[in-house]
């Protein structure tokens, strides 16, 4: 009989990159384990899902209800759940203790959010030893690379940590793998629409550039009011011929493979990152890489060797990365195959998932 595994969260059209992820872990390991999906989707106030408020609140009070009810249900013998910052740490760290609670064998945090080092790093001394006992009762605790585990041992941090790799989705390698590739000269970013990812970076610089700059940004905007002050910059200064919004919670699996597959380079100045899928996926596509030293990303990206490094707010680091992918279309193509190359060696669905079933096996 397959172990069952509780795992969340997820979302029927997994939207955002915590759901994606764990589909990604569900479609690899499905024939292993019988997989429950703890779906904590909403639809409301979603650009606040950080902030403790009362339509947080409810929400969490509805999802606890639905915990309960699953845990008592299906007896899992693991409940695979995120952990994330601010005040989602408490919500999710509540979720796992009372999976335990109630009779879960083994409770596996899964940490998420590029912000958790901010969020660590600026807690008041009670609230941060909390935090600390917190997640020394979880049995085992993921992270995304050697990165994170460093950091959370240092941080007292005792519990076991096993490093498991993001996964991206099996479709999406399946048809970029058979796809082929015709690069334009359009630039690429994929995200949310606002300070956190570099974006507001990107409308200043494209202001020093005439018609040999364009970029495509996809995504959703990342707090309330962004896209009305994105719209505005771009109004004001004349950008809407640099720059196409293309407004999507997530892409269709076609546009997706389309928008990997036909552009000349991604760019991600980001701020905080975990291990952000998009980087994986324009490796796995082949794609050139602009990106700043965030998360784990420099655990496996060198400079100049697979990937383009840029500070974050750096607008002139930015400018020069453009200017030289735009000036050097061998340089783009050299980059773009060593990424890919990366991606084989590092990041492939079986790697990954071989890393994942040991944690269940050993859990």
């Amino acid at each position: 009989m397959k172990s069952k595994i509780l795992i969340g969260p997820v979302n029927p059209k997994n939207i955002g990159s915590i759901p994606a992820l764990n589909r990604a872990f569900i479609d690899g390991l499905s024939q292993e384990y019988s997989f429950y999906f703890f779906n904590v989707s909403r639809k409301y106030g979603k650009s606040n899902v950080s902030k403790f408020n009362l339509l947080n609140i409810l929400y969490f009070l509805k999802q606890y209800s639905k915990l309960i009810f699953l845990v008592l249900r299906e007896k899992p013998k693991i409940f695979h759940y995120a952990i994330t910052s601010f005040w989602n740490f408490e919500k999710s760290a509540f979720f796992l203790l009372t999976a335990k609670k109630l009779g879960s064998q083994k409770v596996v945090g899964h940490l998420h959010g590029g912000s958790f080092d901010v969020f660590i790093d600026n807690l008041k001394e009670k609230r941060k030893n909390r935090v600390i006992r917190t997640l020394n009762k979880i049995d085992i605790v993921i992270v995304a690379s050697v990165f994170w585990k460093e950091f959370l041992i240092k941080n007292g941090i005792h519990t076991k940590i096993e490093v498991v790799n993001n996964p991206i989705d099996s479709n999406f390698v399946e048809e970029i793998n058979l796809v082929k590739k015709k690069r334009n000269n359009r630039f690429l970013f994929v995200g949310a629409l606002g300070k956190r990812k570099g974006f507001y970076d990107i409308l200043k610089v494209c202001k020093n550039f005439n018609e040999e700059f364009a970029l495509d940004a996809v995504g959703s905007e990342d707090r309330k009011n962004d896209l009305n002050k994105i719209n505005n910059i771009i109004s004001s200064n004349n950008l809407k011929s640099k720059i196409n919004i293309v407004l999507s919670e997530k892409m269709k699996l076609e546009e997706k493979v389309d928008f990997f597959s036909t552009r000349s380079v991604f760019l991600f100045p980001s701020y905080n990152e975990n291990f952000p899928l998009v980087i994986i996926e324009a490796a796995c596509a082949g794609m050139p890489i602009i990106s700043t030293r965030v998360g784990a990303v420099t655990e496996f990206f060198d400079h100049l060797q697979n990937i383009y490094f840029v500070e974050p707010g750096n607008e002139l680091q930015i400018k020069e990365a453009i200017v030289f992918m735009i000036d050097n279309p061998r340089e783009r193509k050299r980059l773009g195959d060593a990424a890919r190359v990366l991606y084989e060696k590092r990041l492939s669905k079986k790697i990954v998932m071989n890393q994942m079933r040991t944690v269940y096996q050993n859990s």
